[in-house]
């Protein structure tokens, strides 16, 4: 069984005040644009579900299907947008179990990072921080889902910060990306994935 000790520490991070923007802001794209002070955003909620897989703590994310839209065929956390009266944790849960079937019955929640707004796609996410005690048994919706892989705690503990020069708007822009097994994540998760990593960096 993978250390509960990290879960209970994690727990207690999270109770507490949070790095926010200065370590998300640390793998912020050039060029990222900025909202208005009337813009309205949709809110919306991310899973961060550690499992236990042989003495090691994981969390999954997917490779988002080539849809058109904003996010398309980027790495992401699993999750979506509110609907109705929900809650930021009931969100993060029903999309997880609707993307990547990860069960909300099995997920224990831990607490919440810092929320993070995107201008690109006008919407503020919540990230939600929960464990499961067992594996769960992944699978893609394939409307929304291309590819779900894993990733250790203690790999993406030690991940790389790279940088690369991307053209858009008439000119280049440095964006900086966790390489994650090969993957490059970048963006909002990547910013959200940022924050995360500083709570680890005290615990692992």
């Amino acid at each position: 069984m993978a250390d509960l000790q990290i879960i209970e520490a994690l727990k207690s991070l999270l109770q507490k005040p949070l790095p926010g923007w200065q370590a998300q802001s640390t793998l912020m794209p050039q060029g990222r644009g900025e909202l208005s002070n009337t813009e309205v955003l949709h809110h919306a909620a991310v899973l961060i579900a550690l499992y236990p897989d042989q003495g090691e703590w994981y969390f999954p994310l997917i490779v988002r299907s080539q849809d058109g839209f904003a996010h398309s065929g980027q790495v992401a956390l699993p999750g979506g947008r509110r609907e109705g009266s929900e809650t930021d944790i009931e969100t993060a849960l029903r999309e997880a179990e609707e993307e990547v079937h990860l069960l909300a019955k099995d997920v224990e929640i831990l607490g919440l990072t810092s929320p993070l707004p995107i201008p690109v796609s006008r919407h503020l996410v919540q990230p939600v921080v929960g464990f499961m005690r067992t594996s769960p048994d992944l699978r893609p919706d394939p409307r929304e889902v291309a590819h779900i892989f894993s990733v250790s705690l203690l790999n993406f503990r030690k991940a790389d910060i790279m940088f690369e020069t991307r053209h858009f708007q008439g000119r280049d822009w440095k964006i900086p990306h966790f390489d994650i097994d090969g993957h490059k994540v970048w963006g909002a998760t990547a910013m959200i994935l940022s924050e995360f990593r500083q709570l680890l960096l005290k615990i692992i």
